[in-house]
């Protein structure tokens, strides 16, 4: 048989043909499927033989617990849809350890008994930081993205003089003294700080504050404190102490533990200038020209000005002290000059005794005694004897030295002449107490003119001006 050779285009036809017959059997074996993954919507076109296999061949990945609609192993179909259900990943912390499981459970309670976790009496759960009650576990809800289980454990809380031991799962040293109904105030110390976290064997110590009552500025605030001292306490506060202000008790004494109040005393000074009056003073001066016991005005007096400096202290507003730190005369007094007289004139009076020739005459108050009346007790040494040592009789007197000196001779109108021998306490000013004899005794009680017998007495031993 005799062979003939191709020609070129049927040797070239014959490749061609089988990558047509290859590429039309690769179409017959793709599918087109729409993956759905959580919000999320994927067509695809694969060929994958399984719901597994399109998934791995879009790229997605598959952990254990998600769960494939339909079966991840179920053959594919051109046009299905696989719906991919994720499992939620928690992360579960227990004493410090981390790990995470993936769940379809909605309730705390099945998460936990699906990680292989029970709860002792006591215990605390927290989801996503929040503390979940022990009845509320069971309930359904979203899961959440961490859980923190928290097992109960014995603290000791020291409290002033005393302590107690106390279970607790709080996280914090704060939560579990609230946890335990522990009022606790902003002064007090807690060591260690709220907001520690408890472990196991755990000793918290509370250093008490005290009450203090303060009183300032006209206001009364409350506040605690663990401070030593007054000024301490006022500092925390915010009350400042300035100039001269104190305090009761004094800034570096303790605050009071009687629940007394600590007052702070606002101190204010000033200085003043007040102004008094300042009386003149009477003068005399002597007029030769004037007659004895007449008088004439030689200048009026006019009051002058004292002016003074004075700090004026108040506390909390009420004033308590004034003093006097400086004084002088703002204006200058003048003094009342009385004019007297010097000039004496003898004269003559006719009297029942004759004429009496006299320099004075003044108008006084007479009274009269004798021995027995002038209330000296009979066995006292100086019984019925006068001041100038004489027995008291008729024609002599007790006078006010200040008027006459002893040993002035007188006249008394209905008496007659009268010599100054004696003083006694009621005899004052212008006054004259006439003496007799017990046996002769007349009672006076009458004004009468008094006059002073020539000659005249030396100047030193006149009384110009009369009390």
């Amino acid at each position: 048989m005799s062979s003939y050779p191709l020609p070129r285009w049927l040797l070239l036809a014959v490749p061609a043909g089988l990558v047509l017959a290859a590429l039309a059997g690769l179409a017959l074996t793709q599918k087109t499927v729409t993956i759905h993954d959580g919000g999320q919507t994927l067509d695809l076109t694969t060929g994958a033989r399984t719901a597994r296999e399109a998934v791995a061949s879009a790229g997605i990945t598959l952990y254990p617990e998600d769960i494939l609609q339909p079966n991840a192993d179920t053959p594919l179909q051109s046009g299905q849809a696989i719906t991919l259900t994720r499992a939620v990943a928690v992360q579960i912390v227990e004493n410090g350890d981390a790990f995470t499981v993936r769940t379809h459970q909605k309730k705390l309670s099945a998460i936990l008994a699906e990680a292989g976790r029970t709860l002792a009496p006591g215990d605390a759960v927290y989801a996503d930081g929040k503390h979940i009650p022990p009845d509320a576990l069971a309930l359904p809800g979203p899961a959440p993205h961490s859980i923190l289980i928290q097992r109960a454990t014995p603290i000791t809380v020291v409290d002033g003089g005393g302590s107690q031991m106390i279970s607790t799962a709080a996280l914090t040293v704060g939560e579990a003294l609230a946890e335990a109904n522990i009022a606790i105030y902003l002064a007090d110390g807690i060591t260690p700080p709220l907001e520690a976290p408890i472990t196991p064997g755990l000793t918290i110590v509370i250093a008490r504050s005290l009450p203090v009552t303060i009183e300032v500025d006209g206001a009364t605030a409350t506040a605690r404190t663990r401070r030593a001292t007054v000024a301490e306490v006022l500092a925390d506060a915010g009350v400042a102490v300035v100039g001269l202000d104190y305090t009761l008790p004094a800034l570096a004494d303790a605050p009071p533990a009687d629940g007394s109040p600590v007052r702070v005393i606002r101190v204010v000074e000033q200085i003043v200038v007040e102004q008094e009056p300042l009386a003149y003073d009477v003068q005399y001066q002597a007029l030769p020209e004037l007659e004895i016991d007449n008088t004439r005005l030689v200048q009026a007096g006019v009051n002058g000005v004292t002016a003074s400096r004075v700090r004026v202290r108040y506390e909390n507003s009420v004033e308590v002290s004034r003093a006097v730190e400086d004084q002088w005369a703002a204006v200058r007094p003048q003094p009342r000059i009385i004019g007297y007289g010097t000039q004496i004139v003898l004269r003559a009076l006719d009297t029942p005794d004759g004429p009496v020739q006299y320099w004075r005459a003044v108008r006084m108050y007479a009274t009269s005694y004798s021995a027995s009346r002038s209330g000296t007790s009979p066995s006292a040494p100086w019984y019925g004897r006068t001041r100038s040592g004489k027995k008291l009789t008729v024609g002599m007197a007790a006078v006010d030295l200040r008027v006459m000196p002893l040993g002035a001779r007188l006249y008394v109108p209905g008496y007659g002449y009268v010599t100054a021998e004696d003083t006694g306490g009621g005899v004052k000013g212008k006054m004259i107490d006439l003496g007799y004899d017990d046996w002769n005794y007349v009672s006076w009680h009458s004004y009468v003119n008094v006059y002073f017998v020539a000659p005249v007495p030396p100047a030193d031993q006149i009384t110009w001006i009369l009390p």
